[in-house]
Parts: C-alpha cells; sequence; structure tokens
C-alpha cells in the first residue's frame, strides 16, 4: 500500500498526461483510496467533536483512535474498534484497563464519533453509543487535561474516508467558583448551591441551599441562606440563613424558587426533608427579600406521589395562571426508560393551590441508555422568544471495573420547546459539563442545580461544582443557535 502523498503524485502525474477528463476520476478514487501512517495525532485545546470515517481495515486488527492524554501519552485512553465492537481502554505506566465493551457494530464502514465536553465523553460506532467520565481515571485522582493529543493508530492498509476534529469553545471553562463554602463552624462550611435568583429594585438575591458538615448527601443541616450582587457576578452572602431546619419540622431545606407577588410579596418555595424522606413542596412569605419568611398554614403546597426535591418556580401572569412550576419528581411507571426522575408541570395562581399538566410527566431523558438515561431534573426554566429553555441535570449509572464507587455522573443539559410538551434536546449535550482537569478544580467531580438569569442579551448560568457556586456566560445569540458551536474544523488528513 502507498501513502497518501506518494499516491496524490502519481495522480498529478496521470492528471498532466491525460488531462482534464481524469481530473475528476483522480480525486474522486482518491477520496476513498488514500491510506494513512501508522499514527496520526493532533494537540487539541478544550471541548471538540471527533467524525471519523474507515472504509476498509482488518476486522482482526482494528484501529485505536484515542482521544485524550496526558503530555507525554505515557497515560492516554482510546477507542479500540475490532470485529464486531469496540472498547474503551485506558494505558497507564504500562497498564491496560478496559473500561467498557460493545458489541454489534455490523460491517465496514465504521463511522466512528466521539464528543468530548470537559471530563465528559460520549462516542459511537455506526450508532452503537456510549458515554464515560474521567476515563484517564479521575476516581484514580487521574484527570482528563483541558490540552490533549487525538488521533488515530492503525496498520498502513487501512482506509480512511475522512477525519477531522470540530472545536467546541460555546461555553469557555471557570477555573474558580464565583462563591465558596464558609468557614468551618459557618451555616455553609460544606456546601452552597444555587436555589433561587431573584431581581428586586436592582439588586440580584441569590437564595441559596447551604449545608454543614454530615453525611445526609454530602452535608446536613441544610438551611436557606442569600447572597447578593449588583452585577451577577460578585457576591455577598448574608451572614446568617434566612430560614433554618429549627424555623420546621424538618431536618433539610432545599431552596427552589422565589418570585416577588403582585401584592408586592417575596414568595420563596422550597423542598423539605426528614432525612430520607421528602416531605413535600413548602411555601413562604415575607415583606423584603431578607425576610423574616411566615410560612403558609397547611404547607406542603404540593407533594409528589413519590420523592421530589428539584424544580423551578417563575410567574408568567397567563391568562389563565399566574405561575408555572416545573419540577422532578421520581416516576415509578415512566413511557419509557428505567425508572427514575421525570419533569412534570403545574399551574397555580395563587402558589398554594395546584393544576397538573394533563400530559404529566412532560419531560424525559434525551436518551435511553447513555448519560441522562436514568434521571432527569429540570432546574431553571427561561423563555427567550416565544421557546421555553430549560437546563437541567442528566443521570447515568456506572462503576469502574476494581471499585465500589456508588456509581451517578450527574452533569448538566439543554433542552427546549413551544409548549413544554415536544422537547428538543441540545445535539451536543452535556451542554454544561465539569471541567475536572485536577483535584483543584472545583467542579472536577460533579455538576449540577443549574439556575440561568438572561441580562443585556446574556445568559448568566450558575451552577453547582463540589457544592460551590460556579458560572459560566453565554451570548443569547449563541445560545438560541444549535447548528454550531462556532468552533474551527481541523483536518487530520490534511495535517492542518
Amino acid at each position: 500500500k502507498m501513502s497518501c502523498f506518494i499516491y496524490l503524485m502519481r495522480c498529478m502525474t496521470i492528471i498532466s498526461k491525460w488531462g482534464s477528463v481524469l481530473v475528476l476520476i483522480g480525486f474522486v478514487f482518491l477520496s476513498w483510496r488514500c491510506t494513512v501512517d501508522s499514527s496520526m495525532k493532533k494537540e487539541v485545546e478544550g471541548n471538540y467533536e471527533l467524525n471519523l470515517t474507515i472504509t476498509e481495515a482488518e476486522r482482526s486488527t482494528g484501529v485505536k483512535v484515542y482521544f485524550s492524554s496526558n503530555k507525554d501519552l505515557s497515560t492516554r485512553t482510546y477507542l479500540e474498534v475490532a470485529g464486531n465492537g469496540y472498547k474503551v481502554i485506558r494505558e497507564s505506566e504500562g497498564q491496560t484497563d478496559v473500561w467498557k465493551t460493545y458489541e454489534g457494530i455490523g460491517n465496514l464502514p465504521w463511522e466512528i464519533y466521539l464528543l468530548k465536553k470537559g471530563n465528559f465523553f460520549r462516542y459511537s460506532v455506526n450508532n452503537i453509543t456510549g458515554y464515560i467520565r474521567g476515563p484517564m481515571g479521575e476516581w484514580q485522582g487521574k484527570y482528563d487535561p483541558w490540552k490533549a493529543y487525538v488521533g488515530l493508530e492503525a496498520p498502513e492498509d487501512v482506509v480512511i474516508e475522512s477525519f477531522t476534529v470540530t472545536t467546541l469553545p460555546w461555553l469557555a471553562h471557570a477555573s474558580e467558583p464565583i462563591i465558596t463554602i464558609g468557614p468551618k463552624g459557618s451555616f455553609y462550611e460544606k456546601q452552597i448551591i444555587p436555589g433561587a435568583i431573584l431581581n428586586y429594585k436592582g439588586t440580584y438575591y441569590m437564595y441559596v441551599m447551604a449545608g454543614m458538615e454530615g453525611n445526609e448527601e454530602g452535608s446536613s443541616r441544610r438551611t436557606i441562606g442569600v447572597a447578593t450582587s449588583k452585577d451577577l457576578e460578585n457576591w455577598k452572602v448574608h451572614p446568617e440563613p434566612l430560614i433554618t431546619y429549627e424555623d420546621y419540622p424538618y431536618d433539610n431545606l432545599y431552596v427552589n424558587g422565589v418570585v416577588e407577588t403582585p401584592e408586592g410579596k417575596i414568595a420563596i418555595m422550597f423542598a423539605a426533608q426528614v432525612f430520607p424522606e421528602w416531605k413535600g413542596f413548602m411555601l413562604a412569605t415575607a415583606d423584603n427579600p431578607f425576610g423574616p419568611f411566615e410560612p403558609y398554614a397547611d404547607n406542603p403546597a404540593f407533594k409528589h406521589y413519590t420523592h421530589a426535591h428539584e424544580f423551578d418556580l417563575i410567574r408568567v401572569d397567563h391568562p389563565d395562571y399566574r405561575y408555572i412550576l416545573f419540577y422532578s419528581g421520581f416516576t415509578t411507571e415512566p413511557k419509557s426508560g428505567p425508572v427514575g426522575d421525570r419533569g412534570y408541570v403545574l399551574y397555580s395562581d395563587d402558589l398554594k393551590h395546584w393544576t397538573e399538566h394533563p400530559q404529566n410527566p412532560v419531560f424525559s431523558p434525551q436518551t435511553l441508555d447513555n448519560w441522562d438515561a436514568v434521571h432527569i431534573r429540570p432546574r431553571s426554566l427561561n423563555k427567550i422568544g416565544d421557546v421555553w429553555y430549560v437546563w437541567y441535570e442528566g443521570c447515568n449509572q456506572w462503576t469502574p471495573p476494581g471499585t465500589e464507587l456508588h456509581g451517578w455522573w450527574d452533569t448538566v443539559g439543554l433542552a427546549r420547546s413551544k409548549d413544554l410538551v415536544n422537547w428538543e434536546y441540545y445535539p451536543r449535550n452535556p451542554a454544561l459539563p465539569g471541567l475536572g482537569i485536577s483535584a483543584e478544580q472545583f467542579d472536577n467531580r460533579w455538576v449540577g442545580w443549574p439556575r440561568m438569569v438572561v441580562k443585556d442579551d446574556i445568559g448568566y448560568v450558575f451552577y453547582t461544582g463540589n457544592a460551590r457556586v460556579g458560572l459560566r456566560k453565554i451570548p443569547l445569540n449563541q445560545l438560541t443557535n444549535w447548528n454550531s458551536e462556532g468552533g474551527k474544523i481541523i483536518d487530520l488528513l490534511a495535517g492542518k
């Protein structure tokens, strides 16, 4: 077999002898007949999409498509495609570990796709799909770098039709949280998580779920605190919680919604827990954003038939209802997929009496066996023009070989709808993953609880990373354009 370069030179010689009639023939033939050297690689910074089409290969030998590595390649991960399947493999310091195995990819050609989003990866070979988070071995303290080599190792007789990498610069990564946990002994010594945001008389109030040391899912004695800001970027945490578990007969309070009522009241809604049981959604009101908050006498204002604790509350002033509550409720008999959290819509005029959408649950996972297949938890509902956008947590389960990890991998996706029933999912989900580049990175492990505020044509997307508050910003014209993230296409065959 000849190399692409030699073959191209011979094509050009033929063209010079026989004229323009053979130009088309030569280049059509070249497009599928080019072979490659035994290896090729390219350093890529940040998120990317990889597309590779292989038309000829020895099925028993196969190819290795590597997609994350450290600088000297002593630790790297790759898809090994051979026979009728493929594997996700990590090589590190002479040891080879197989993380996942997939079968049934069918005959050649092999259409290979891989998406990198932070420390989250999705991939497919001939539409046999999969996902993994932290494949370099984050559970062992080895993290996926922001700059990594991607490429191909293959026998010389492998024939490639195309091989491109497209960079995805849509949401810039954040190096530091905008709000971090408090000092030891403070009411937010272990967790501070964005719950709801209110713009009141020129000041933004972020109501947070604040936790102290404890083992009730990461902390305990969760209270409701508040931080304030004038610009959505610089925040000051109020020194004392506004509503505490001592005010209610519960262990933990999870704030999710806040609105200003037509009467000028500040209404907060939160989920209450007597660990581990969820008691429903509670309502409290005050005359100003700092309280004191008076609980609704007939709490809970709403109770899902099983457990539920995450939602968004917005005031819409629709002719038929004033408020929408979009919540995540555990669903024992979902329309598709395994049992898990799904999205439900409620309507109300007074925050006390709620009507369910007749098609509940209205929001389900994007995938049946991929990144969000088990749980989806809608957290931030925003209307842009006549379209609803929802940022939501997606979750699936996987236990890395040789570990006893709980295996839940939370990240953040994006979807949109005109009617809150029929949803279009962002094609490159998860839209907002954790970065996960080192143990020092604040969102190196998990991300969730997204909450977007729109100001001056910018979407300010707040989220929790390891129980700190992070912020990503995105112009609305990019948020609404799902055709591209505006990145650069790198042709690995052309060496660009």
